[in-house]
């Protein structure tokens, strides 16, 4: 290297990294005399890895430049691919044998500079930083004094913050696609030695490889949305150690402890210009991609030998971006295929790992295309094409399910989507290389459809990841103590908890009705609060709805206003005038056939303008697929009390108070209205779904059996379903499965004969129907709740710390709900058409009779999360097989029984107002609650039982990853709706072993992530349940929010910051005496009725709470581990200023802090 002072030069090169330093030398070997100038010599001395492959390694000691001697360097074999399925790694080596080289980046940079020691073409400016270049002359200074020198070509090889590019005019378009750490670890092996190792199934994929003999490098990326710099150490060490292998994990959280680590970020910037033949830009000054595929140096090189070996520029440029397309285009679509979540990708990456498995040709091409010795594009797309094939073909189902092939359409059409914006994106490229100095806008936004991890769109805005009012943990600590001690003051003497389910008046309206049809006189105080209770359940309009978000409906107005007349109140009363106005307004003859019916009971309504109701339905052959054994329990037990009534054809006498009623219906002219016109008509606004062709069949097939039946025959069958109404009030303690069946049953024992035993005693167990204050009046609830309540409260005390108040209440509380168990089977239970209830609990207690499966298994979790010993081996093994005989067919779990129909019979349901209520299916929330069930108890169980277990959660999970929706989401049913399905598919593929890498879950908690709004909350509004999609709230809603905290903590999602937001909003909401306010009813069922569960906002937000607290303990003893962090905060933990050591793959890293933790971000 000369001292020469002279200052023209033919080649003058900014950068003197690697890429630079080669480019000097191949210039100086081709007689060139080259200034090399270098803004700072100690970047030279950053710890950073290379990987080289082979062909870089060529390009090197072809240019008289060997690595061997370098104590941090090793030969590359090639890579190891750890999937995210954790199925076997797949070993991908060079081809023929090729070796590719692993180096610290400061010995590579040393080991080019001693190659340009001697020679005297090269002139090296160590410490001049370029401030401007014009005219073909640089201006630098060095130690403050201003030189300049002239040269016929300025190289930018200054990397991606180039000054060189800037010069030219070009627009910064880098974009920031990620983060990453970087650790070194010393002395320890790895799984395949010479190989690079990729493991995937992070937040991001991770790189490993050996630099020397005893140091190994481990690079972590970090999606953006992960990037909180003050607590990056719990969320590296919760979210990526444990997918190291075990000599490199524990190496690696004692290096993050002890702070031994550094910052990058991973930037992108597409090759779309060489610069001009004065300005020439190489290596990452003219494009850089993610450092995964360390295609970076090998490009770099390729860069500065072609420069040198080409003089005419405009040649040099097109031959440099037709060979850079190749890889680059792999890079980008390598790490997307390896970093996202979505399942048009997961099939991709399944199918790549398929491909690879295949044949050892097929992995030797694959590495041939990585390192850049394959250049040829039409092998990249045939390969690209079969693997989208195989893709697309691996989601097609092997059944006729429709949700499956909704499922791969889906799939498909988002995978073929992307594909096409790729391809649009590249032409992009193309068209914006021809004109190299002008601005593109539609370039990074055509790549970002494409590559939705990657690049992000230029709009995007990126969710807030620090609070301006943040929340200590004592807050946290303080709402928790509260919820408990709220919810401890809440639990019953008898130990178990539970609040009101909320429904509508419609129930009440009709408690009011059979009384005044059985003469059974409501006393003044029932009378006084029955009225109440419509007074407070009144909207805005003066009329009632199906709950109170809905809009007005005929059907629970009229039925209102009816109740209201009956108990005596007069038509122009305030409470009720403005429905008498509306009802004069309305055709009445459009109520929904429910309305109809209780309408005709009353002589409100002729017989004749009702659909038939047969009882002989009842005994077609159990094999015929309508018959009613096969529907769902509520509907086939309403049918059949409907069924006796309806074959009395009963009407209640005229009197003067009916006949004012019939006016007020329907006019003076009641006796000339056409009510058989009224069959088929219905109200718009009170209907979800009306009545199908084949329904409407059906119905016209009954009219003429109406007219054709023998009498004594449906005599016959209906003193059969009388027995079976008996039966089935015997075993639910004269309650029925539900008050709507209920009040059935009462009235049609009551025809047969109104002195009948079990009618009176289940006349007079309608009071445990009832709810009843002077506030809101008496109202009868569709459910009670003991049981469900109890166990979830308990689950969210499982959590807490130990306190006597805590463990009294959980002592109480199992004893309780221990009890509740149904111990044995009913007699007669497959007549009556029963699953066999033995083992069960059911949603109100034991006395209802009927189990279902999700409250079994809540039961089960909340007793074995809290007493073990609560629930003895024998009633635990009931409890599993009774969870097991609700298991269906395609491996989801019904509710009351499994599935009986082979048909869908959706299209026979006549409940008009209602859908989805005709046969039992696979439930997410049930699916999922008995898969956590099953696994917490597996343990416990006899072999055989065990067994059983295992095999229901696998099909459990293989069915809920069906279930799962292309976005992420489940849907769920008895809870608005997509929030409350996820937060329970979360659960049940966590229950059958999923860890947070597994795409479906990573999916699911992106879905919520991305749903969280601005307060910190989460809100999703009702109407979605009637639509079918998710319909976000304008307010955030606390159980909600409650909800979706618990997927996430439960899931084990490391975005912290937002976690910790959502929790913040549970703290600034909760109430001082520990409760939080009543928002939105958020509880539903058959789509259109929505439910208010009182104790759902308390039990959930503690749960939330508490599962917090956990995992923030947790998080903070990660902290304190080491000593240099003994200073750490309750909260978050700041990077101690320690010795960084810098990270890099390919290309170097942009740090984020230079020195310690003044300089984070």
């Amino acid at each position: 290297m000369t001292d020469s002072s002279n200052s023209s030069y033919d080649v003058a090169i900014v950068g003197a990294g690697p890429v630079g330093s080669l480019c000097a030398l191949a210039h100086a070997r081709k007689g060139a005399r080259v200034a090399l100038l270098e803004a700072n010599p100690k970047a030279a001395g950053r710890l950073a890895g290379e990987w080289l492959h082979p062909p870089a390694v060529r390009m090197l000691q072809e240019n008289g430049v060997s690595l061997d001697a370098c104590p941090h360097s090793s030969q590359g074999n090639g890579f190891v691919v750890f999937p995210d399925d954790r199925s076997e790694p797949i070993v991908l080596p060079y081809s023929s044998g090729a070796l590719g080289m692993t180096c610290e980046h400061s010995e590579l940079v040393s080991t080019l500079h001693d190659a340009m020691e001697d020679n005297s073409q090269v002139q090296f400016y160590q410490g001049a930083r370029v401030q401007n270049i014009e005219n073909g002359r640089i201006t630098y200074s060095i130690d403050g004094t201003q030189n300049s020198l002239v040269t016929d070509r300025v190289i930018g090889a200054d990397g991606r913050a180039s000054i060189v590019r800037k010069s030219l005019g070009l627009p910064p378009e880098r974009l920031t696609c990620s983060r990453m750490i970087g650790v070194v670890a010393e002395g320890i092996d790895l799984p395949h030695e010479g190989y690079g190792h990729v493991i995937l199934g992070g937040p991001g994929p991770i790189l490993i490889f050996r630099l020397g003999e005893n140091t190994v490098r481990i690079i972590v990326d970090v999606p953006l949305d992960h990037w909180t710099p003050r607590d990056r150490v719990a969320m590296l060490t919760e979210s990526y150690a444990y997918l190291l292998p075990e000599s490199v994990r524990e190496a690696f959280v004692r290096a993050l402890e002890a702070g031994e680590f550094q910052a990058a970020g991973n930037e992108l910037q597409l090759r779309a210009t060489y610069g001009t033949s004065h300005r020439v830009l190489i290596g990452d000054a003219a494009g850089h991609y993610h450092p995964l595929t360390a295609i970076g140096l090998t490009l770099g090189f390729s860069d500065a030998l072609s420069l040198a070996a080409q003089p005419d520029f405009r040649v040099f440029a097109a031959k440099r971006i037709e060979a850079v397309r190749l890889p680059e285009r792999l890079a980008l679509c390598l790490y997307e295929t390896f970093a996202d979540y979505r399942p048009e990708i997961v099939a991709i990456r399944q199918a790549t790992y398929r491909r690879w498995r295949s044949s050892s040709k097929v992995r030797g091409q694959t590495m041939k295309l990585l390192a850049c010795e394959d250049m040829s594009l039409t092998r990249l797309g045939l390969t690209s094409f079969r693997i989208v094939v195989r893709a697309i073909a691996s989601t097609l189902p092997k059944s006729l399910n429709l949700d499956a092939w909704r499922r791969a359409r889906e799939v498909t059409k988002a995978l073929l989507s992307r594909v096409g914006h790729l391809l649009v994106a590249i032409r992009n490229l193309r068209l914006t290389s021809k004109a190299p100095l002008g601005k593109n806008t539609r370039l990074w936004a055509s790549w970002s459809r494409s590559l939705l991890t990657s690049v992000q769109p230029q709009d995007h805005k990126s969710r807030p990841t620090n609070s301006t009012d943040p929340m200590t943990p004592s807050s946290a600590r303080d709402a928790m103590r509260r919820a408990t001690d709220r919810l401890v003051d809440m639990q019953r003497a008898d130990g178990s908890w539970e609040g009101e389910m909320v429904w509508c008046p419609m129930l009440t309206a009709q408690y009011v009705i059979l009384s005044f049809i059985m003469n059974e006189k409501l006393d003044p105080r029932r009378r006084r609060l029955v009225l109440r209770q419509f007074e407070h359940t009144r909207l805005p309009e003066g009329l009632w709805g199906l709950h109170e978000h809905s809009h007005p409906y005929l059907f629970v107005t009229t039925l209102v206003y009816v109740a209201v007349r009956l108990l005596g109140v007069d038509k122009d009363d305030p409470l009720i005038a403005k429905a008498g106005q509306f009802l004069q307004t309305e055709d009445i003859l459009g109520i929904p056939s429910w309305g109809k019916f209780w309408l005709a009971l009353l002589n409100l309504y002729d017989w004749k303008g009702l659909n038939s109701v047969l009882p002989e339905l009842w005994r077609v052959p159990r094999w015929v697929p309508l018959h009613p054994s096969k529907w769902y329990c509520h509907t086939r037990l309403i049918y059949m009390a409907m069924s006796v009534v309806y074959s009395s054809r009963f009407q209640t006498p005229v009197t003067p108070l009916i006949t004012a009623l019939q006016i007020e219906l329907f006019g003076e002219d009641f006796d000339r209205v056409k009510f058989a016109r009224g069959r088929t008509r219905l109200r718009k606004e009170d209907v979800f779904k009306p009545p199908t062709i084949r329904l409407r069949v059906v119905f016209l097939l009954g009219r003429v059996l109406e007219k054709i039946h023998g009498k004594n025959f449906r005599a016959k069958c209906v003193q059969t379903l009388v027995e079976q109404i008996r039966w089935e009030l015997k075993n639910s303690d004269h309650t029925s499965i539900s008050p709507v069946s209920g009040f059935l049953n009462i009235l049609a024992l009551w025809l047969q004969d109104p002195e009948d035993e079990n009618c009176r005693r289940a006349l007079a167990r309608i009071e445990g129907w009832i709810w009843e204050d002077d506030a809101k009046g008496t109202r009868i609830t569709g459910a009670r709740s003991a049981s469900w309540d109890t166990g979830f409260a308990l689950q969210a005390l499982s959590e807490l710390p130990d306190s006597v108040a805590v463990k009294n209440a959980v002592d109480l509380g199992t004893e309780f709900l221990a009890s509740q168990q149904i111990r044995e089977s009913f007699d007669g239970f497959e007549a009556a058409y029963r699953s066999d209830p033995k083992g069960g609990w059911c949603f109100a207690g034991r006395w209802h009779g009927w189990p279902v499966s999700d409250c079994t298994a809540e039961a089960v979790l909340g007793l074995l999360e809290t007493r073990t010993s609560a629930l003895n081996d024998e009633a635990l093994r009931e409890s599993i097989e009774f969870m097991l005989r609700s298991q269906n067919k395609d491996g989801g779990f019904g509710s009351y029984e499994a599935r009986r129909s082979t048909y869908g019979l959706e299209w026979l349901n006549p409940a008009e107002m209602f859908g989805e209520s005709m046969t039992e299916k696979s439930f997410v929330e049930c699916t999922a609650s008995c898969m956590a069930a099953l696994a917490l108890s597996r343990q416990r169980l006899p072999s055989d039982v065990a067994e059983k277990a295992q095999l229901a959660i696998s099909r459990g999970k293989s069915w809920l990853r069906k279930a799962q929706r292309s976005d992420g989401s489940w849907r769920g049913v008895w809870g608005v709706q997509f929030i409350y399905g996820t937060l329970f598919g979360i659960k049940g593929l966590r229950a059958a072993g999923s860890d947070p890498s597994d795409p479906s879950i990573r999916l699911a908690c992106r879905w919520l992530l991305d749903r969280q709004q601005a307060d910190g909350g989460w809100g999703e509004h009702h109407s979605g349940c009637v639509k079918g999609c998710y319909v976000a709230h304008d307010e955030s809603q606390v159980i909600q929010t409650a909800w979706a905290l618990i997927a996430l903590l439960k899931a084990g999602e490391s975005n912290w910051s937002a976690i910790t937001r959502g929790i913040k909003f549970l703290v600034d909401n909760q109430l001082d005496d520990g409760t939080w306010n009543r928002q939105d009813m958020l509880g539903v069922f058959f789509r259109t009725a929505l439910l208010d569960y009182e104790l759902y906002r308390q039990y959930f937000p503690l749960h939330a709470l508490s599962l917090y607290e956990q995992r923030r303990i947790t998080r903070r003893n990660i902290h304190t581990m080491s000593e240099g962090l003994s200073e750490v905060t309750e909260v978050e933990a700041t990077i101690p200023n320690t010795s960084k050591r810098a990270i890099g793959a390919s290309v170097a890293a942009t740090p984020v802090f230079a020195r310690g933790p003044e300089n984070l971000e």
